[in-house]
């Protein structure tokens, strides 16, 4: 049991959730680059059906990113939705102007997926302020920490291994996972409440997304932690977090 303080609060819990895109890495960093990359590679795939702008307007407004302002829809499938899930959004796409259906989903495969779920590399990866001394000074107060994200495995692990954190997370749940609640189901979080054996109100969950803060809402978790600067605005984030904070560091133990 720990006392742990975020923007002035103070919380009894046992467990800190985390989201990782937009929570310990910069989300625009790693995806928003990622999406631009990806919907090119599409159109290169398409030949003279990729010099369509229609076509790459639909692809970018399906993904919910902007590519001028660099702005992602919370909301929208880059930003909560798992990479296997977002080949469907992309390829209805591409049946929607024109391409038969298979033909849609081999494109997508051949050209979008690889962009999307290619390892990380360092130059991407941006811890969201020192995120290795906080999860420290929280493993020292007692507390068990917990990923749960909508990336693959595979690139998570890689990511964690990057920032040298992975060996503070015992639980490490993701969207591409065989077995077992997701993101955002309200079970994710009972589920890891029962892992450890405390009641859903010693958990905080700490995210970006309303997705992030929701789902910990409807499993009557003790706090929800917002994370400005995601993929989120904070107006939207207010309504839904006990606390706004501008990086982890600002959980304080002890």
């Amino acid at each position: 049991m720990a006392r742990v303080q975020v923007g002035g609060l103070g919380f009894d819990v046992d467990v800190v959730v985390f989201d990782k895109d937009g929570t310990l890495i910069d989300f625009h960093a790693m995806w928003g680059r990622r999406a631009v990359v990806a919907v090119d590679a599409v159109l290169a795939n398409l030949g003279s059906l990729g010099k369509n702008d229609p076509l790459q307007r639909a692809l970018y407004q399906a993904l919910g990113y902007d590519p001028v302002s660099g702005a992602t829809d919370g909301n929208g499938p880059l930003a909560i939705v798992p990479l296997h899930k977002t080949d469907i959004v992309m390829s209805t796409v591409l049946y929607q102007h024109g391409l038969p259906w298979d033909e849609a989903e081999r494109t997508i495969r051949d050209s979008f997926s690889p962009v999307m779920s290619a390892a990380p590399t360092s130059e991407f990866v941006r811890p969201l302020g020192d995120v290795r001394a906080t999860l420290r000074r929280l493993a020292d107060a007692g507390l068990q920490t917990v990923i749960a994200t909508s990336d693959n495995r595979d690139i998570t692990l890689k990511m964690l291994d990057m920032l040298d954190v992975r060996h503070h997370f015992d639980l490490i749940y993701c969207g591409d996972d065989a077995a077992g609640p997701k993101k955002p189901s309200p079970k994710l979080m009972l589920d890891i409440a029962a892992h450890y054996a405390v009641h859903p109100a010693r958990l905080m969950m700490v995210g970006d997304t309303v997705s992030d803060l929701s789902m910990a809402h409807a499993a009557k978790i003790g706090a929800r932690i917002g994370v400005s600067g995601g993929a989120t605005p904070d107006s939207a984030l207010t309504t839904w977090s006990d606390a706004l904070i501008a990086s982890i560091e600002e959980i304080v133990a002890g």
